[in-house]
């Protein structure tokens, strides 16, 4: 399948917008405690979809999981576990330093690490210190300027958010900068696991185009040993859609983790009925509300499916900018949210001007990637 950076570009916005929305149902479902609406919507974002979609879109999936390395599975799934660790640190964060700062600490972290970090070690391959191999010409500057510009954005849009918090008296009630500020440094170190996760679980995924490459083959041999075998049919499909074949790993980890704190909060606060019935209104309005949880869920699973497909077609040369593109359009998304749901209102314009140049810069740095990407590939 040929690269195609600006394609790929485009992909992972789709995949960003999809997880800016994963929130949005979460506001229809007042009457539920926190840990029921989140069992609700984890289980269908790291359990269910990842395992339906992952039989869906990858062909011979079990003959995969055959002949794939049971360690690349084992890895995934403990660094998915970790990761998880990172999502409950993240909530945790917020309650003391409030969203917009948490979020600029947390998010800024986790895209640093977890573009960079992979150049000098990787879960499959151990140490490997590509940085002076990916930054060395033009179009690797021109990366790596992008990447720099994309953390400058999302430190305005940060700071944005920090002078709305502070113009509309929204300092939360447990307000505590020494222990909000390492939570959320935490939240950022763990978050960028999980692009370890994925990385861990490569072999799964090349096992999917290798099975399904193979069975291709098979397939258009030719019946007489005299005539030599047809070339195999295009594949670009399973090549397209191979990081599927991981998702039950590294999300089925992040899972367990918040299924295993869900059930802890669930029974500290004795909340259990409310997963057969809302308080005050019975079973009448249940249904939706499951199927809130159930919108949530696709949309976080949805855009690390879009995720998968936009890595594929940014190439091999520059695909650990997969993570900081993802994360950076992420914060520019959720903000685009924030303006449309009103939620910058009286907050001033001091805050706006900020706040729009944090989005503008996220954009130009996009563009940045995407321009470094496309020479690379010349």
């Amino acid at each position: 399948m040929e690269p195609n950076p600006f394609l790929g570009v485009g992909l992972h916005a789709v995949g960003a917008f999809s997880s800016a929305s994963c929130y949005t149902p979460q506001k229809q479902t007042k009457l539920w405690a926190w840990e029921i609406y989140w069992i609700a919507q984890a289980s269908c974002a790291w359990l269910i979809l990842p395992i339906v979609f992952a039989f869906l879109t990858i062909p011979n999936y079990i003959l995969v999981l055959q002949t794939a390395p049971q360690s690349a599975m084992l890895n995934s799934f403990l660094l998915g576990l970790v990761y998880g660790v990172g999502g409950l640190t993240f909530g945790l964060g917020i309650r003391y330093i409030g969203f917009s700062l948490n979020y600029m600490i947390a998010i800024g972290i986790s895209a640093g690490l977890g573009t960079i970090f992979p150049l000098i070690w990787r879960p499959d391959k151990g140490f490997v210190w590509e940085i002076t191999e990916k930054f060395s010409n033009v179009p690797g500057w021109i990366v790596l300027a992008g990447i720099v510009v994309s953390l400058g954005g999302i430190a305005l849009c940060g700071c944005a958010g920090a002078l709305r918090e502070r113009s509309g008296d929204a300092k939360p009630s447990q307000y505590s900068f020494k222990v909000g500020v390492p939570l959320a440094i935490l939240a950022g170190v763990l978050s960028a696991v999980y692009n370890y996760a994925l990385i861990a679980g490569n072999p799964i995924a090349d096992a999917a185009v290798e099975v399904n490459t193979a069975a291709v083959a098979d397939d258009t041999q030719s019946p007489t040993e005299d005539s030599p075998p047809e070339a195999p049919r295009e594949t670009s499909m399973v090549d397209l859609l191979k990081m599927n074949a991981i998702y039950p790993f590294s999300n089925g980890g992040a899972w367990v983790t918040n299924f295993i704190w869900c059930l802890f909060l669930i029974r500290r606060n004795r909340t259990g009925s409310q997963l057969t019935q809302l308080p005050g209104h019975g079973k009448g309005r249940l249904l939706f509300y499951y199927l809130m949880a159930l919108l949530s869920g696709a949309f976080w699973y949805f855009q690390f499916f879009f995720y998968g497909m936009g890595t594929a077609f940014i190439g091999k040369q520059y695909e650990f900018t997969s993570w900081g593109l993802h994360m950076a359009m992420l914060i520019l998304f959720s903000n685009v949210y924030g303006v449309v749901f009103r939620e910058w209102k009286g907050a001033g314009w001091l805050s706006a001007i900020v706040l729009y140049s944090g989005m503008t810069v996220i954009v130009l740095a996009t563009l940045l990637i995407a321009y470094g990407n496309h020479l690379g590939q010349q």
